[in-house]
């Protein structure tokens, strides 16, 4: 028993002889090597970017003025229309016979006139020789102006009975593309169904709606009084479409802080689709003596945005900054002062007070920010 105790001492002795060897051997953990960059203040071009819907410029819902009956379809779904085109012709036929007599009336009307004026004519004739009384010149006389009258009366009913004629064809207001159609020869229309007849876009050229926040709202201003905002759209396809900016709306959106603009494109081709999402990019001139740095280096705590600056000695501290906006991976902060040395890469695991190892990065420039 006491030999197999002196064993298992003599074997303990040697296992912590060994981890000691092994924990004087290991190496103490290195400073971290990190990428630097120096924080400088350019002129930097300002592109605002949004997510915006395509909406159409001219919309509308085709609906009867009157109530009729279809009597023919001039158009297919889908089909492409130009401004006046005939869409649909209603029953006009009740219309039609209204307007003739109007017609009629006006013709009698006009012969009693006639017969009206020339027996004037021929009393003050009469008058004028003493053979007729000058009262049944003041007869004949009101009996033309009764008529003359009655003749304007006639004329504006016919004209309002051409209007309602007219309304038995539905034309397209502007050129655009046709809907679904929502009626067939022989259905009846009313002008307050709940279903038009038919819904005619005007797809070119088109327009995207936007919102951008509105604290760039001075400096679209600014870039409008100088001349077109110029906005440039991505297609489907990849490629993009340069148009211009042709609204800002006249209020801030107090709840959501923003404000509403719209961008004017050309669309022959259709690549731009009423209701379709698309990212819209406008030039809004340059920001001049801005402090820029690569927007790698700015890191996200849980209340706020920081850099870590590198100090003499070698340790860095963390600086909070306000990120303004990010311009081709740069970002345009407030709150640091130029010359600063950030941290660019390997920031992630570093604390406020630890030594690095900066290195800057090979084959970039040392102004790290315009790289």
């Amino acid at each position: 028993m006491t030999r197999t105790l002196i064993t298992a001492l003599a074997f303990a002795l040697a296992l912590g002889g060994c981890a000691k060897r092994e924990r004087d051997a290991a190496p103490r953990n290195p400073t971290p090597k990190v990428s630097i960059v120096t924080a400088v203040r350019e002129d930097v071009p300002i592109t605002l970017a949004a997510q915006g819907n395509v909406v159409a410029i001219n919309q509308v819902q085709i609906r009867p003025k009157i109530s009729s009956t279809v009597r023919s379809v001039e158009i297919r779904e889908g089909q492409d229309v130009r401004a006046g085109q005939l869409l649909f012709t209603l029953d006009a036929r009740e219309d039609e016979t209204v307007l003739t007599r109007s017609a009629a009336l006006i013709r009698k009307i006009e012969a009693d006139l006639a017969l009206a004026q020339q027996t004037l004519d021929r009393n003050r004739t009469l008058a004028a020789s003493g053979f007729l009384s000058p009262s049944a010149v003041d007869t004949t006389q009101s009996q033309v102006a009764a008529l003359q009258a009655e003749l304007a009366a006639a004329r504006s009913e016919r004209a309002t009975n051409q209007v309602k004629v007219s309304y038995n064809r539905i034309a397209a207001p502007f050129a655009g593309r046709a809907g679904a159609i929502n009626v067939h020869p022989g259905s009846l229309v009313q002008p307050g169904s709940a279903d038009p007849m038919v819904t005619l876009a005007q797809l070119d050229p088109i327009q995207v709606e936007f919102t951008a926040p509105e604290r760039d709202l001075p400096l679209l201003l600014a870039t409008q009084t100088r001349g077109a905002l110029t906005a440039r759209v991505r297609l489907a396809d990849g490629s993009e479409r340069t148009g211009k900016v042709v609204f800002i709306d006249n209020a801030v959106d107090p709840d959501a802080g923003t404000i509403r603009l719209k961008a004017e494109f050309a669309n022959a081709d259709r690549q731009l689709w009423p209701g379709l999402f698309a990212r819209v990019e406008i030039d809004a001139g340059v920001e001049q003596g801005v402090v820029v740095i690569p927007a790698e280096a700015v890191l996200s705590g849980p209340e706020r945005r920081f850099v870590y600056v590198l100090q003499g000695d070698g340790s860095v501290r963390d600086q909070q900054v306000e990120v303004v906006r990010v311009v081709d991976e740069r970002a345009v902060v407030n709150r640091l002062t130029p010359g600063a040395v950030v941290v660019r890469e390997g920031g992630q695991n570093l604390r406020p007070g630890m030594k690095v190892a900066p290195v800057r990065p090979a084959g970039r420039p040392a102004r790290g920010a315009g790289a």
